[in-house]
């Protein structure tokens, strides 16, 4: 019996790491995480010089191809908050200026997508899924 319990956990481990090699490995350019997490902390210490309690949301797409498939999403509690952000004509620079500072690849900063959205609105037109929020790149 604890022959085939360790066969079992030894295939789903298999498969777990051939699915890595398979589907995940080919698509990202796991060398620019480390730029994409120092930008992120840039990003948000940006955000909170005017929001206090903002938070960054990321999402890697298909990096290896193309490095400018990346997005942040700033998270607001509230539309108030949101809209304060938004309006802010040096806020996007701020957010483009921190991927230069963290090494991002200079030639792609300019497409890395960047949305502002709000909990509130997500809540209220989403049903709370950041997944589903259109302002979430």
């Amino acid at each position: 019996m604890l022959l085939l319990l360790c066969l079992l956990v030894g295939a789903v481990i298999l498969a777990l790491l051939l699915g890595w090699q398979v589907f995940i490995r080919p698509i990202h350019d796991w060398t620019l995480w480390p730029a994409i997490q120092r930008a992120k902390r840039e990003i948000r210490k940006a955000a909170r010089r005017r929001v206090a309690n903002a938070e960054v949301l990321s999402r890697q797409g298909a990096t290896r191809i193309n490095p400018g498939h990346l997005g942040f999403c700033i998270k607001t509690d509230t539309d108030q908050e949101r809209d304060l952000l938004r309006q802010d004509p040096q806020i996007f620079k701020e957010f483009r200026d921190a991927l230069i500072k963290a090494g991002y690849p200079t030639d792609t900063y300019p497409v890395v997508r960047l949305g502002i959205q709000s909990q509130e609105t997500v809540d209220r037109e989403y049903g709370g899924s950041w997944y589903e929020a259109e302002e979430f790149p």
